[in-house]
């Protein structure tokens, strides 16, 4: 229970300290590339250091993962912005209801894998979800581009392939033992650290990080790192079927960050916004009793 509780909380944090970003002046993308540094270095640490390296680089999954890890910094890159132009709310949901893109694909190629009515209905309801948080606005007070709107889009279908990928390898054949799982996500974190470095070797006018960029890269890579290496743990957690813990964990990481950013940032999420949490929230709970 306990790796269910931390998961949830780092991976709120994540959007939490994407929040943080703009009030202590970070630079984004040097924020983000410290952060994949920092969390590839504590998953090769836990994974078993160089042997862990030698032994993923023998996985069938490897080269696949080193393709995600240009996803991650992607991603990362758009959910920062998205958190600070449409709110922590927004960003929440398209990220978190990603998973119903692995459960539809899932219900296409697995004869073993039904579409009830009730996966219908949540389905159904999640493509709303994103819909409609697509359409709100929780920082009020903050001007935001024309294309905003797209953002969670994007960040729901990029997010659900990820996702796929993990669900797809999630399987003792392909992932063994847990240092196998954790090598499998360093990897990705691994090939975004060193993307982002050479991409910010290219740019025109690029200054060293400052020290707010460090400090929140840091606390962003122990979080990042943190609810990945948690959410395994979770997995293990005795008597929860992984099909009811992934949508609980995803409901309680959207409600937690929302709550948590409306009584540390004064968010004020609109009305709009508001009606796709709650039909975000209800498409889980469906997946959660299918």
């Amino acid at each position: 229970m306990l790796n269910i509780i931390f998961c949830i909380l780092c991976t709120g944090g994540v959007f939490l300290t994407f929040r943080a970003f703009e009030k202590w002046g970070v630079n984004r993308f040097s924020a983000i590339v410290i952060n994949y540094g920092v969390a590839s270095i504590l998953g090769w640490i836990l994974a078993g250091g160089i042997p862990a390296m030698k032994s993923a680089y023998e996985m069938p999954w490897f080269f696949l993962t080193m393709v995600m890890g240009l996803g991650f910094l992607f991603l990362f890159n758009l959910m920062a912005k998205c958190t600070a132009e449409l709110g922590v709310a927004v960003s929440s949901i398209a990220s978190k209801l990603s998973l119903v893109i692995p459960v539809a694909i899932f219900l296409i190629i697995d004869p073993l894998d039904v579409l009830t009515p009730k996966k219908l209905i949540a389905l159904s309801l999640a493509v709303l979800a994103i819909l409609l948080s697509s359409l709100g606005d929780d920082s009020k007070h903050h001007r935001h581009s024309k294309w905003a709107f797209l953002l969670p889009i994007i960040i729901f279908m990029g997010s659900g392939a990820i996702d796929l990928v993990f669900a797809w390898f999630s399987n003792p054949e392909h992932i063994p033992t847990t240092n196998h799982a954790i090598a499998f996500t360093s990897v990705p974190f691994t090939i975004a650290f060193f993307t982002g470095a050479i991409i910010g070797g290219f740019k025109k006018n690029t200054s060293l990080p400052s020290r707010n960029d460090v400090f929140a890269g840091v606390l962003l890579g122990v979080v990042n790192f943190g609810s990945l290496f948690f959410l395994l743990g979770a997995y293990g957690t005795p008597g929860v079927d992984k099909s009811i813990l992934i949508p609980g964990v995803n409901l309680g990481v959207v409600l937690f960050s929302t709550l948590a950013a409306v009584a540390i940032y004064k968010d004020r999420p609109s009305k709009i916004t508001w009606s796709g949490l709650a039909i975000g929230c209800m498409s889980i709970v469906i997946l959660m009793l299918s």
